[in-house]
């Protein structure tokens, strides 16, 4: 069940704002404050679900001495706390609750343990290779934040579809023939599982419920 009361709290720095973080056992709950907080109400997050907690402060933290964070999440959003007071009191309470990476895998050596976090939290792709995994999720040199956001590995795998693109000289009457990558020839290639002629204005239609559109055929308006 979960606690109906937050075990601690900490504010934003922003005057007129009124943003807070609440730290509950399994969650913790943000409210940024002023209009985005008006519209889109707290933002509810469980310690689970992060793998990275980030320190990204800007110049307005630095002007107001406190501290923004990014909450890294495999899978899901990343959800941004902004300029939150008393930052040393908010890490220890985020270093308490976000599982420390070594103990999210059982694997034995340092590759080993950073293969497997990269294997299975995508959050952890963009770690740096020659970084060591580190014994706590809160990260707050600036150093290794910088080299973690901007890593040009994807964080999620990439589709591509290359067998599916054609070239730009072919044309239709190519298509019609066969004559391209992955066309079979004989004006027959399957597209669809089945044999559907793909020709402009000459698209199969075995049942003849409807009229081909393009096509040579004229029908009553």
């Amino acid at each position: 069940m979960t606690d109906p009361i937050p075990s601690e709290r900490f504010v934003g720095t922003v005057p007129g704002v009124r943003s807070e973080l609440r730290v509950f056992r399994d969650h913790l709950e943000y409210d940024p404050g002023g209009l985005g907080g008006l519209l889109r109400g707290s933002e509810t997050v469980q310690w689970e679900d992060v793998d990275l907690v980030l320190r990204r402060d800007g110049r307005l933290d630095r002007l107001l001495g406190a501290g923004s964070y990014d909450l890294v999440r495999s899978g899901k959003s990343t959800v941004k706390l902004h300029h939150v007071a008393d930052t040393e009191g908010v890490e220890r309470a985020l270093d308490a609750r976000v599982p420390a990476p070594r103990d999210r895998v059982e694997a034995g050596g340092e590759a080993e343990k950073r293969a497997a976090l990269q294997q299975d939290r995508v959050a952890w792709r963009r770690w740096p290779d020659d970084e060591p995994v580190p014994r706590s999720a809160v990260v707050t040199d600036p150093d290794l934040v910088a080299a973690y956001t901007t890593s040009d590995r994807p964080e999620r795998p990439e589709v591509t579809r290359a067998e599916d693109a054609r070239p730009s000289g072919v044309t239709a009457a190519d298509f019609e023939n066969g004559r391209f990558p992955g066309g079979g020839g004989g004006g027959e290639t399957d597209f669809t599982g089945g044999t559907s002629r793909h020709s402009p204005g000459l698209a199969s239609n075995q049942g003849g419920a409807e009229k081909n559109v393009g096509s040579e055929s004229t029908g009553d308006m």
